[in-house]
């Protein structure tokens, strides 16, 4: 879906069938975006595939484009997951960017959110007075510095998904979280309230503990951390966050993978085991598993 998407530099909202302490009290409406998927920025995508594959995901292949771009999936069933995507040479505006990208190194290009609802969108935005304009299935902030981080697009989802393209060996299930370091925060938290975000401070694990500022989306949360937690200047996605279902089968993978020893955590409402950006082609993976008497 990335490749046919304009390539905001950070982040990108995704439109499609959607499903914590602040000073201020929650907003009264539901969050009216959920997280989908991340394009992974990488410089050879077969070998990130098998990457992937020895991580313990299921992937699904992807193709050629017309402008070079080659892409591979990992999937969810919402639609949600991680695309591994390549631009070999500049040959195009949006070859160009992720061309771009990759001379800096490989990581996350931005992070893509889903609503079902555009119109209750603009509402919500125009209430807090935040510009945007709309083009066809697009929505896009006015203020040039939010375009870098939000654009609203198609869905991610596609009618070749497949049960085995969800059928993780890591049990993976689902995206619930990612970290976004440094960056415009104080406009990303003014758009992300305006959409009924929940946002609040708390404590977090990446994977070493610290207080950050969360917004809790639909479907999960956007964790802010400081800027020193960029693994490349000015690349503030730094992070993904799994719902998973066993973390002895996300260790076992992650140990088949060559990571000895991830690093593990356990706080009293779930589990964690860390995949490091050096063995993921730019980013830190939380395989998160919960416990029974948490969220």
């Amino acid at each position: 879906m990335g490749h046919r998407l304009r390539l905001g530099l950070l982040c990108g909202l995704i439109l499609m069938q959607s499903a914590s302490a602040h000073s201020t009290p929650f907003p009264a409406a539901e969050p009216l975006i959920g997280i989908d998927h991340i394009p992974l920025a990488v410089n050879d995508v077969e070998a990130a595939a098998d990457t992937y594959r020895r991580l313990g995901f299921a992937i699904k292949p992807g193709h050629l484009h017309p402008d070079g771009i080659r892409n591979q999936h990992v999937k969810f069933a919402d639609g949600a997951g991680i695309e591994l995507i390549t631009a070999p040479a500049a040959t195009d505006e949006l070859a160009t960017q992720y061309h771009q990208l990759l001379a800096g190194g490989e990581g996350p290009a931005f992070v893509s959110f889903h609503s079902a609802r555009l119109d209750a969108l603009g509402a919500a935005l125009r209430r807090r007075q935040i510009g945007y304009t709309v083009n066809g299935t697009m929505v896009l902030p006015a203020s040039r510095a939010l375009q870098s981080f939000f654009l609203f697009a198609g869905s991610n989802r596609s009618p070749t998904d497949r049960p085995e393209n969800f059928a993780h060996t890591n049990t993976a299930r689902a995206t619930i979280g990612v970290w976004i370091a440094g960056g415009d925060q104080p406009a990303m938290l003014a758009f992300f309230e305006a959409l009924g975000a929940r946002v609040r401070q708390q404590r977090v694990w990446v994977p070493d503990p610290l207080t950050a500022t969360v917004a809790q989306v639909a479907n999960g949360a956007i964790i802010f951390l400081p800027a020193n937690r960029q693994l490349i200047k000015g690349r503030p996605i730094v992070g993904v966050v799994f719902r998973t279902q066993s973390i002895e089968a996300a260790r076992s993978a992650l140990e088949a993978a060559g990571i000895e020893k991830p690093r593990e955590v356990s706080t009293p409402d779930y589990r964690s085991v860390f995949a490091p950006p050096q063995a993921t082609h730019g980013t830190w993976l939380e395989f998160r598993v919960a416990r029974m008497s948490g969220r």
